[in-house]
């Protein structure tokens, strides 16, 4: 038997290790590989992510740029206004000169016409600011160093533009502040003076533009209409726009001005020494691709950890439902031994008497206890399964009534005394006399002591020593079975109360039993508002407290209170 037993132990933990080894093959080495997979395409997300911002802020600058020159052309075509480059004669000083006065006034920094268009190519020039007009000729004109200027930069703006739509369109040019002129930065813009036939441009009028007009006039009007394609693109808390001359220095900027930026792009073809810039006010690309890539793997974290406690929790039910049904599978073995050997002595004894092969009265006397006992085993055993199957189906009723504990006890060991003693126990009482009462099922409280006392006397083994006990222990009856038997180690002690469970190991695995006896103490005594303690010591014994409330003269009984260290609350011993 031992040997069988042992096989089966084997094969219970060789089925355990192929179900965790299934788990792992089938559940755990793909979600490892998924796991893996998705940080890898976190990874490279945060990559495109980089990527993906930058070509957004990009396009946003483009169309800030491209919104930006529109307005600027707008605005030297409106102070060029009135001026036909193909009917314009500027050769004529008088109408010029008149024409410049009427002129002098539009926001940009002066206005120059130049021109060679006459007929015997005399140059010519006019320049009006805010402070007079000039007139300029032949070769005056021709050695006057800023007509000189800007005939290079108009020269060069031809050169960069289509030469197809050069005559027709405004074209710009932007200068370069020279050492120790601070202001000397300036954008200009030129309209071609040609004539009908001529393919060439003879002459242009010009306005030049300061840094000064642009960056306090021009740029804080004209940036409302760029960002207005942009919805909440200045009120963005994370975002701003600035625009950086050819040395880095800051030109016109959406907030208080930054030292760095995240993207740039040059700005456009009317500013190209200029860089149009956009950043974040409190992070970086870097820092929000990063944030970004750690919330998405927290997440991918979180839900992993989700599935593996869910195939956690759903191996550990797998495994209390095989250990339940091994449990099944053992107590019905058990049973139909404990059945088996009270009706094989029954059946042996009967058989001897009936054919009366008892040699004397005396004997045939022992034989009747011994039928009477083993009927009595019988009983016991069948009244726990009965009862236990009630438990289970929620119909198992109780008779609460005041009850004489110590006379409870006293039928119980009447009862039971003939088995404890036959089988070599000494049995000890020590019950206080005029016990309070306690509301309860006389019959339900002794099928609980009685079950304790089975225990104790099954697993006692050399030392056949018991002791049944009662007191008043403050508001509580503290009903005690304590014998010095095998013992029961510190980490088996939360779960002998549960269903079938049945110690693994030396006299205790070895003892035939149904598993119930201590579910239905457990049961019973919290049906009574009681509680159940254990205290063991593997080797030394073992002591079984039941406390049961006290009946008050109202009829009340007081709640169970919590333990102390004194051991283990039934409530507590469950799902573990």
């Amino acid at each position: 038997m031992k040997t069988q037993r042992k096989r089966f132990r084997i094969l219970d933990l060789s089925a355990k290790t192929r179900l965790i080894g299934f788990a792992a093959v089938a559940v755990l080495i793909p979600t490892t590989i998924l796991s893996a997979m998705q940080c890898k395409s976190l990874v490279e997300l945060e990559a495109k992510t980089k990527v993906a911002v930058q070509e957004n802020l990009r396009q946003t600058l483009q169309q800030v740029s491209r919104t930006l020159e529109s307005r600027f052309r707008k605005l030297a075509i409106q102070d060029l206004a009135g001026i036909d480059p193909t009917a314009f004669d500027p050769t004529s000083q008088s109408p010029t000169i008149a024409f410049l006065k009427t002129r002098s006034t539009i926001p940009g920094d002066g206005i120059v016409i130049s021109s060679n268009c006459a007929a015997n190519k005399r140059a010519t020039a006019a320049l009006a600011d805010s402070r007079c007009v000039r007139w300029l000729e032949g070769d005056e004109a021709d050695r006057d160093p800023g007509i000189n200027r800007l005939s290079r930069y108009f020269k060069t703006a031809l050169l960069r533009h289509d030469p197809a739509d050069a005559l027709k369109d405004t074209l710009f040019y932007q200068d370069m502040a020279s050492p120790g002129e601070p202001d000397g930065d300036r954008v200009y813009s030129f309209m071609p003076m040609a004539k009908p036939a001529d393919q060439y441009a003879c002459g242009f009028v010009s306005v030049a533009y300061s840094r000064d007009y642009i960056e306090s006039v021009f740029l804080p009007s004209a940036f409302g209409e760029a960002v207005q394609g942009l919805p909440g693109l200045l009120e963005n808390p994370d975002l701003y726009i600035q625009i950086l001359d050819q040395n880095q220095k800051p030109v016109y900027c959406t907030e208080t001005r930054r030292t760095g930026y995240d993207v740039g792009i040059p700005f456009g073809t009317i500013f190209p020494r200029w860089t149009l810039t956009i950043g974040f006010r409190n992070t970086t690309i870097d820092s929000l691709a990063k944030s970004n890539f750690q919330k998405s793997l927290m997440l991918t974290i979180l839900l992993v950890a989700l599935l593996v406690i869910g195939i956690g929790l759903t191996l550990r039910a797998t495994a209390r439902e095989m250990r339940l049904a091994q449990s099944k599978s053992a107590f019905v073995s058990n049973v139909s031994h404990e059945l088996k050997t009270p009706l094989a002595l029954i059946r042996l004894f009967a058989e001897t008497l009936e054919l009366d092969r008892v040699a004397t009265e005396e004997k045939a006397h022992d034989y009747y206890r011994i039928i009477n006992n083993e009927s009595r085993r019988l009983t016991q055993l069948i009244n726990n399964i009965l009862d236990f199957a009630k438990i289970e189906a929620g119909r198992k009723d109780y008779n609460f009534k005041p009850t004489n504990v110590a006379q409870v006890l006293r039928e119980v060991i009447l009862n039971y005394e003939y088995q404890i003693t036959s089988s070599g126990f000494e049995l000890t009482q020590e019950i206080e006399e005029h016990l309070p009462e306690v509301s309860g099922d006389r019959d339900a409280l002794s099928q609980a002591v009685l079950n304790l006392l089975n225990n104790a006397v099954k697993y006692s083994g050399e030392i056949k020593s018991l002791t049944i006990s009662a007191r008043v222990s403050g508001d509580f009856v503290a009903i005690g079975v304590t014998d010095n038997g095998i013992g029961i180690p510190k980490r088996e002690q939360k779960k002998i109360f549960e269903k079938f469970y049945r110690v693994s190991t030396g006299l205790v695995h070895d003892t035939k039993g149904s598993g119930l006896g201590l579910a239905l103490v457990k049961h019973i005594v919290e049906a009574h508002h009681g509680e159940v303690l254990v205290e063991s010591t593997p080797g030394k014994g073992s002591q079984f407290t039941i406390k049961l409330p006290i009946t008050r003269p109202d009829g009340a009984t007081r709640e169970a209170p919590e333990l102390g260290s004194g051991g283990y609350r039934v409530a507590d011993n469950f799902d573990n």
